[in-house]
């Protein structure tokens, strides 16, 4: 090796290895080509060449299928020859000048569909280059092709036999056809650059002027009729082009000749067609609301299904689940004080709470779901509104932590007549209406605002928000069922409706008002109560009666367990799980003082078994409790609205259950 070239490799920067990785790495999956590569000169220091380092998957795409792979490679050995120069030119450029190079350069595609073009980027680095670059052949090939078409339509544009232009938004003359230079009198050079108003001033009259302008504001096309002296006349056709405008002249001088001649006839065909238009218009309206009573008809029905079916296959596992956290929280509160290992058994008692309390919840939604279904009303008695809102913005929380302040504004007020879990559904639907009104991120901003008081010896509850409200058009339906404004898939827009209907079979009214972009207020209005809210006793008096036997037919093994923990401490509980099973128990065995009975079973229907009793066992038919999670057939319902007999609804209350067996005459006693 000569000292020249020596001089000259030591004088070479040598490429940041690390940096070099670094990048490598970070475009191995780049969608854009990569190059990674180092100048090659000659002993004189001239750069002949570039050595491709490494490259991404994508180069490799791009640039085509290389024997051994691009690494490693000289640039002209990876492209052809004519390619390459433009390559080594913008490589070049990068490496003198130190800053970022771009250019568009030919390339040769690798699928032999013909010549196209690469968009390069160079920059030099720590001792190399980088080249990212992406194939741009469509996007020149649409520009080549856009180029002939406006070369073609400003051919088919001058060879049309009416006048055309186009101008800007300020309303200047951007194109002008031949055709135009008739109209206006002057030529296209004198008319381009220039104002339309000022070139062609017929069509600044009104109502010429108004109808352009409002084609420019609006951006929708619209036409009328233009005379020019001495008798010419033409339907301009005008339209949005681009940031202006741009119109088509087209002469129907004799047109307006023929029109002249029968302005009668088409008066009266025009008359004729309005009222067949009118009427049409009638039928179809009658023919709109026909059918959209017909969906919601339809809707409603399917929704009333799907409630009572829901709400019968949970209803079974929902009562032994209830059972069970009851007669756990019996058992430990039963334990008395001092508890062993109270601390350790603190929490989980505190978790046995709140997962009752949750029972009861949807305990509570499923009374709601059946009265969907049209099932019974639930009884009324006397609620502390104040206490269902709490219970209810309990729950609500962690909707409306991160929107909004809540801010309470009660005043006294005494007891309404209603029911506690439909007040709290009611309540904690529109808390949830009104956090989903807020948008996140603002909570020193918005505030959701509980009012309580009286007015007019009734109660009011008032839910306001700070949201973004609703238009009056909104608002008018809001209560509608399945009317919603939210996306599909975020709610079915039955919960106004339900919650209306909830208030008003509680002998109450429920109204809103809102103005977007301020906020919403739903209002309640109860009757009072004159009884005292119901206080919870520590111990019923269920629990002091004296043993009994108890028979339980139900076909769901859960519901017998839940039954021997509730009341087989202090009673004897027998279970079978079919109403045949029943029948042939009966017919040996009647003594016992209270029967309950599941209403659906899969053999025998518990009106099978009150039936096949009648004749037999007469004796035994005063002793019946009928347990139902939901009758799905006329004959069920009959048999629950004519049989004077108990009936206990899925899921069922413990302290309700140990109530009727207490209650219920003793006949044999349990045995020994």
């Amino acid at each position: 090796m000569s000292a020249s070239t020596e001089r000259q490799q030591e004088s070479a920067p040598i490429p940041d290895t690390t940096l070099l990785r670094a990048l490598m790495e970070l475009e191995r999956l780049s969608p854009e080509g990569c190059l990674f590569l180092a100048p090659l000169r000659d002993p004189a220091g001239t750069i002949t060449d570039f050595e491709c380092l490494d490259a991404n998957l994508s180069a490799e795409s791009i640039l085509g299928p290389i024997e051994g792979g691009l690494s490693g490679q000289p640039l002209r050995k990876l492209l052809p020859e004519r390619d390459a120069v433009g390559w080594v030119a913008v490589l070049c450029a990068a490496e003198t000048s130190g800053q970022s190079v771009s250019a568009e350069l030919s390339a040769a595609r690798p699928d032999n569909r013909g010549e196209g073009w690469l968009h390069c980027t160079a920059m030099k680095l720590r001792g190399f280059l980088v080249a990212r670059f992406r194939d741009v052949s469509a996007s020149r090939r649409t520009d080549e092709a856009l180029q002939r078409t406006r070369d073609r339509m400003v051919e088919i544009l001058e060879g049309n036999p009416g006048a055309f232009f186009s101008v800007d938004a300020n309303w200047n003359f951007t194109y002008v056809n031949e055709r135009t230079e008739g109209i206006s009198g002057s030529s296209r050079e004198q008319m381009l650059g220039h104002s339309l108003w000022e070139m062609l001033p017929k069509l600044a009259e009104a109502p010429h002027e108004q109808v352009l302008r409002r084609i420019m504001a609006e951006r929708a096309p619209n036409h009328f009729e233009l005379k020019l002296p001495p008798d010419h006349w033409y339907d301009v056709h005008a339209y949005p082009s681009g940031q202006g405008l741009s119109a088509f002249f087209r002469e129907i001088r004799e047109q307006k000749r023929l029109e002249a001649e029968r302005d009668a006839l088409l008066a009266r065909e025009y008359s004729l067609r309005l009222e067949a238009e009118a009427l049409a218009q009638h039928r179809a309206k009658e023919l709109f609301a026909a059918q959209e009573k017909l969906v919601q008809s339809e809707k409603l029905a399917v929704a009333g299904q799907f409630a009572a079916g829901v709400g019968h296959e949970i209803n079974n596992p929902l009562s032994f689940v209830i059972g069970n956290l009851h007669f756990a929280m019996e058992f430990l509160e039963g334990l008395g004080e001092p508890l062993p290992d109270a601390e350790v058994l603190q929490e989980p008692i505190e978790a046995l709470k709140d997962a009752r309390a949750g029972a009861e919840r949807i305990r509570a939604i499923l009374t709601d779901l059946k009265r969907f279904a049209r099932a019974d009303e639930s009884l009324l008695g006397p609620v502390d509104v104040r206490e269902a809102l709490e219970f209810s913005i309990s729950m609500a929380m962690p909707h409306i932590r991160h929107r909004a302040q809540v801010e309470r504004r009660y005043s006294p007020v005494p007891t309404v007549l209603g029911n506690e879990a439909k007040l709290g559904q009611v309540f904690l639907n529109l808390l949830m209406n009104a956090a989903q009104a807020i948008p996140e991120g603002d909570v020193a901003r918005h505030r959701i605002t509980l009012t309580t008081r009286m007015e007019n010896a009734r109660v009011v509850v008032e839910v306001s928000d700070t949201g973004r409200g609703m238009t009056p058009e909104v608002l008018e339906r809001a209560f509608q069922p399945f009317f919603t404004t939210r996306n599909v898939g975020d709610g079915m827009g039955l919960g106004l409706s339900i919650c209306l209907g909830l208030v008003q079979s509680m002998k109450g009214e429920m109204s809103a008002t809102s103005r977007l972009g301020i906020g919403s207020t739903f209002r309640v209005v109860l009757p009072t109560s004159t009884q005292p809210a119901p206080m919870l006793t520590p111990m019923s008096a269920a629990r002091a009666s004296r043993p009994k036997r108890v028979l339980v037919i139900d076909d769901e093994p859960g519901i017998a367990a839940v039954f021997k923990r509730i009341i087989g401490r202090s009673h004897e509980v027998v279970v079978v799980q079919s109403g045949r099973e029943a029948l042939a128990l009966l017919e040996r065995d009647d003594k016992f003082d209270r029967i309950f009975c599941d209403l659906m079973m899969a053999d025998l229907t518990g009106m099978d078994v009150y039936e096949a009793l009648s004749s037999r066992r007469q004796n035994c038919l005063d002793r019946f409790v009928f347990m139902t999670g939901g009758s799905f057939t006329e004959r069920a319902r009959t048999f629950l609205q004519t049989m004077p007999f108990p009936r206990i609804d899925k899921p069922f209350d413990p302290e309700h259950i140990r109530t009727l067996v207490a209650q219920a005459p003793a006949t044999a006693g349990p045995r020994a």
